[in-house]
This record gives structure tokens, C-alpha cells and sequence, in this order.
């Protein structure tokens, strides 16, 4: 079944097969500090102390290979700060921001040449999933309409908010 993401940004995705890999990583870096930003107050409020100063320090490293300097991908730094992303993940408290621990620890580390087409895909459908996870969604039976699942999504503020933005930085990257 089609996502409400994968239908309302496959035109999006296409167009940013055109960008160069630097380009690719710092759209990255730009949706996943715009996802972080755009947390509900609920969900802002679990990213306290340590799992704040670990999403912190993973965004840094992202913005900062964007910026051409990447860490090195070997250092106890970068393998310590996915093992912090990964054990975020993995708390059940902090389950409605998995997608984002998870794209994260994908990203931390990773150098721009490295960055695919699919692999941008990716990060910028956990950043939407993390908006629509943290969102109050009715959970349907399997066999659903899935006209009635995008329906829901659809009507979601933020879930369209999400969209919105992931288009309109998608379509900056492309224009230089």
C-alpha cells in the first residue's frame, strides 16, 4: 500500500535525483533540524538531558559534514554516538521518535558521496514518519481502505505540514 508520503512526494524524490551527493547531504541536514524543530511540545519534552545533548550532537555531526567536514566514520566518537542513537531508539518511552533516532544514526557519519538518491529517500520518509508517529492517528485493522488510511494522514495539520516542507526544501535544493 501507498503511503500518504510516497504519493504526495514522488515528484519531489525524482527531482532530487538530479542533485549532486553534497547537495543531497545538505538537504539532509536541513529536514532532519527541521523534523527536530517541528516536534510536537509532547514530544520535544522527551528529548531531555542526555537524549537531547545525543540529538544534538548528532545533528552537529550532520550539519557539519553538509558543510564538508565530515567526522571519521572511525572514530569511537561517531561508533559511540550511533550506540546513543540506537539505545534511544530502543526505549520504549521514546517510541514515537524512533524514525528519528534511526535516521539519525544512518546519517551520523556519513559522507557525501555516500549519499544515493534512495538512501535521501529514506531519511526523508522517517523524517515525515516521525511527525505522523508523534501525532494522535487512529490505528486501523488490517484491511482498511487505504483511501481511509490517507485520509487520515491528509487531514493531519502536521502531517501536511511535513509534506509541505519537505517539498518546498527539496525544490530549493534543486533551484541552487
Amino acid at each position: 500500500m501507498a503511503t500518504l508520503w510516497d504519493r504526495e512526494l514522488a515528484d519531489d524524490v525524482r527531482r532530487a535525483a538530479r542533485l549532486d551527493p553534497d547537495a543531497r547531504l545538505r538537504l539532509i541536514a536541513q529536514l532532519l533540524a527541521w523534523t527536530d524543530e517541528a516536534l510536537p511540545s509532547a514530544a520535544r519534552a522527551l528529548l531531555e538531558g542526555a537524549a537531547r545533548d545525543t540529538v544534538d550532537a548528532a545533528l552537529e555531526a550532520v550539519r557539519d559534514a553538509a558543510a564538508g567536514s565530515p567526522p571519521d566514520i572511525e572514530s569511537d566518537d561517531v561508533a559511540e554516538l550511533e550506540d546513543q542513537l540506537d539505545e534511544l531508539a530502543d526505549d520504549d518511552d521514546l517510541r514515537d521518535l524512533g524514525q528519528l533516532f534511526v535516521a539519525l544514526s544512518d546519517c551520523v557519519g556519513v559522507a557525501a558521496g555516500d549519499v544515493s538518491v534512495e538512501f535521501l529517500r529514506t531519511i526523508m520518509s522517517a523524517c515525515y514518519d516521525v511527525i505522523r508517529d508523534c501525532e494522535e492517528l487512529p490505528e486501523f485493522p488490517v484491511g482498511t481502505a487505504e483511501q481511509a488510511v490517507l485520509d487520515a494522514e491528509r487531514a493531519n495539520v502536521r502531517c501536511m505540514a511535513a509534506i509541505e516542507e519537505q517539498k518546498r526544501l527539496v525544490r530549493a535544493a534543486d533551484q541552487g
